[in-house]
C-alpha cells in the first residue's frame, strides 16, 4: 500500500493540474485591437474615443475584441487613417467627412467613398480664445494680431483661412501660427501669441488650461451676419451658444454665440458588420453610462446618435438602430 502512495499522488496532482488548462489558454489569448484615431491627448475627440472604448471594452473578454484610443492630428489625419486601413475607428465632423467622400479640398483626387457612419456623436463648436491685454473682442479685431490655427490636418486649420476671410479679413492681414492646439493655452499665456482658434466640444481642457494661467483671457464671439451668412450656405453648421458655466475664469460674463457642426465616430465599409454592431450595441445599450464619462456627451440624445446623413450607415450599426427602433 505504501508503496502505491507516489504513483497515486503523482497521478491525482497531474489530474488536478491538467483542470485549469483549457479555460487558461483561452483567457491567455490575445484580444484583436480596434483601434480609435482620434486627435490630441487635450481635445474633445480624444475625449469622446476614450469614453468609446471605457464602455466598450467593459465586455471586451467576451468579445474577443478591445477598443484602442489613439492620438492623432484630428479629422483629416482620422479620415486618412481609416480610410487606408490604419485605424478601424475615427472621429471627425461632418463638414469634413462630406468633403472627403466627395473628393473636394484638402482631398482633390483621392475621394474617399469608403468611409461609413457608425455614431453621431457631439457638436464641435467654432471657439476662439484671446488674452484679454490684446484687445480682441471681435474677430475683426484679430486684424495684425497673432493667431494660432491649429496643427496641418486639424479642422481649426482646415477651416480657419474660410473663416477669417469671411469676418473681411484678407489673406496676410492676420499672423497665423500653425501648432497644435494642445500647446496654444502656453503659447499663450507666455505671450507667443495673442489668440489661437480651435473647433472643439466643450467643456474643453484647453480653455481651462488657457484660461487658469496669470494672462487673462476671453472668448470671442461671431457676428450674427457671419453666422447667418454660413449658416444660410452649410446645412449642417447651425449656430450655437457656448457654455460659458463651465469656464469661470474666462473673463466676460455675455453670451457667446457661434458656430456648431456635429462630430461622427466613423469607420470603413471593409470594418465587419459584427463588429460595428457590437460597438453600437454596447454604446447605445449603456447609454446612459457613455454620457457620463464626460460632459460633452451629456446633451446627446439616441435619436441623434442614429440621425447620420452625410455619408452612408454602416450596415453593422443600420443593425442595431433598426432593432432598437430608432430607424425604421
Amino acid at each position: 500500500m505504501h508503496g502505491c502512495r507516489p504513483a497515486a499522488r503523482f497521478l491525482a496532482l497531474l489530474a488536478v493540474a491538467s483542470l485549469p488548462l483549457a479555460p487558461s489558454r483561452l483567457l491567455a489569448a490575445p484580444l484583436q485591437s480596434f483601434s480609435i484615431s482620434s486627435g490630441t491627448t487635450t481635445s474633445s475627440y480624444y475625449a469622446a474615443a476614450s469614453a468609446t472604448a471605457k464602455v466598450f471594452n467593459r465586455k471586451s473578454a467576451a468579445y474577443g475584441m478591445k477598443l484602442a484610443t489613439v492620438a492623432s492630428a484630428g479629422s483629416v489625419a482620422n479620415i486618412d487613417a481609416v480610410a487606408e486601413g490604419r485605424a478601424s475607428f475615427g472621429i471627425a465632423e461632418t463638414e469634413l467627412l462630406k468633403r472627403a467622400a466627395q473628393g473636394v479640398r484638402p482631398w482633390e483626387g483621392k475621394a474617399r467613398g469608403g468611409l461609413r457612419a457608425v455614431l453621431g456623436l457631439y457638436p464641435a463648436t467654432v471657439t476662439i480664445v484671446a488674452a484679454v491685454d490684446s484687445g480682441i473682442k471681435r474677430v475683426p479685431d484679430l486684424k495684425g494680431k497673432r493667431l494660432n490655427i491649429g496643427a496641418p490636418g486639424s479642422i481649426d486649420n482646415t477651416y480657419a483661412g474660410a473663416l477669417l476671410q469671411m469676418s473681411g479679413l484678407n489673406p496676410g492681414e492676420v499672423i497665423t501660427t500653425q501648432h497644435s492646439t494642445a500647446l496654444a493655452p502656453e503659447l499663450l499665456q507666455k505671450g507667443d501669441i495673442d489668440a489661437y482658434l480651435c473647433i472643439v466640444g466643450h467643456p474643453n481642457l484647453t480653455v481651462l488650461e488657457a484660461s487658469s494661467g496669470k494672462r487673462k483671457v476671453l472668448l470671442v464671439p461671431l457676428d450674427d451676419t457671419l453666422i447667418k451668412q454660413v449658416t444660410s450656405n452649410n446645412q449642417l453648421l447651425a449656430p450655437v451658444v457656448i457654455p460659458m458655466r463651465f469656464y469661470p475664469n474666462v473673463q466676460g460674463s455675455g453670451i457667446v454665440q457661434s458656430l456648431g457642426v456635429r462630430t461622427v465616430l466613423f469607420t470603413s465599409s471593409d470594418q465587419s458588420d459584427e463588429a460595428v454592431y457590437r460597438v453600437v450595441r454596447e454604446i447605445l445599450g449603456n447609454f446612459d453610462l457613455f454620457r457620463r464619462q464626460h460632459p460633452i456627451l451629456q446633451e446627446l440624445t439616441p435619436e441623434q446618435a442614429a440621425r447620420i446623413t452625410v455619408i452612408p450607415l454602416h450596415p453593422g450599426a443600420a443593425r442595431y438602430f433598426k432593432e432598437s427602433g430608432l430607424m425604421p
